[in-house]
């Protein structure tokens, strides 16, 4: 096994929490300008880099953001402590599974308090993918180990094969990546069902997982004659919450599973470490090789 000298932390939780105790009896309307320089100005590499839209220093409601963030800060700091406590041998079990070991390119994990939007993320940050996990967004304490090998199944596989310069809306190559991520997650922690792994073990999801299989044959159908398109409608589809006028009622994040399958069909002839090495022209020919063999004959 690799050590975990693979694995470098960054917590950013306790500037937030300094930064909540310097607005304490001052007006809410002077938080977001705290909130920037004294969180976000200290660690300005970071949100630069998930800044690139402006979604960060622009937020709307940030005052209410942080007015409801005010009261939770020990279980914040409970959340941090517990997710840092799983990063160790959550990446360095991935980095075996995947087959990186080099400890002079460490997987670097930004733990911070986001703006409640995603509970993790794998981002780039000073040219290379990082794990980034928001401790407002997790779930209760020590229960995030799947979100923790998914995402860093990302960072590794952008390690092996630069997936941060694949485009960012490509179907064929999100398949490859989610599917992979999630095919790790399963097989580190075997024996949960698979909306477990799709959905990072929160319940109440075996209904979509029942509704994406009861429509297999349409779903498959319909990322097959998509899986060129590299632009967000024809992503969002089957990768995001949002709402997109291409999916029509297909499940949200029906693409998850898909990718799911097939690289469990590609798991039959190839080691992960060797597809997770794969160049962007080879993923897309896999893929749809897979997704062939996955339809249902006419």
């Amino acid at each position: 096994m690799p050590s975990i000298e693979l694995l470098r932390v960054r917590d950013l939780v306790p500037d937030f929490l300094a930064c909540l105790d310097e607005c304490a009896g001052t007006p809410a309307a002077t938080w977001p300008a705290r909130w920037r320089s004294r969180y976000l100005g200290r660690h300005h590499d970071v949100f630069r880099s998930l800044d690139r839209d402006g979604e960060w220093t622009g937020a709307e409601n940030l005052a209410a953001t942080l007015l409801a963030l005010r009261d939770r800060a020990g279980d914040l700091a409970a959340r941090a402590d517990a997710v840092r406590a799983l990063l160790p041998d959550g990446v360095t079990a991935v980095c075996a599974t995947l087959g990186w070991s080099d400890p002079g390119d460490p997987v670097e994990c930004v733990v911070l308090v986001g703006l409640q939007r995603a509970n993790g993320w794998a981002d780039p940050l000073d040219g290379r993918y990082a794990l980034f996990l928001a401790v407002e967004e997790l779930g209760p304490p020590g229960d995030d180990r799947l979100l923790v090998l998914h995402e860093g199944a990302h960072v590794v596989h952008d390690r092996l094969a630069g997936i941060r310069d694949w485009p960012d809306h490509g179907v064929a190559n999100a398949l490859l990546t989610e599917g992979l991520a999630t095919q790790v997650s399963a097989e580190l922690d075997p024996g949960r069902p698979d909306e477990d792994y799709l959905w990072f073990g929160r319940p109440g999801y075996r209904p979509w997982l029942d509704e994406c299989r009861g429509r297999w044959p349409e779903i498959l159908n319909r990322v097959h004659a998509d899986l060129d398109a590299t632009d967000l409608a024809h992503h969002a589809a089957y990768f995001l919450m949002r709402d997109s006028p291409l999916a029509g009622d297909l499940p949200k994040r029906c693409g998850y599973l898909v990718g799911l399958a097939a690289v469990r069909r590609l798991r039959e002839r190839y080691a992960l470490p060797e597809i997770a090495a794969w160049p962007l022209p080879r993923v897309r020919r896999e893929v749809r090789k897979a997704l062939t063999d996955l339809l249902p004959p006419v």
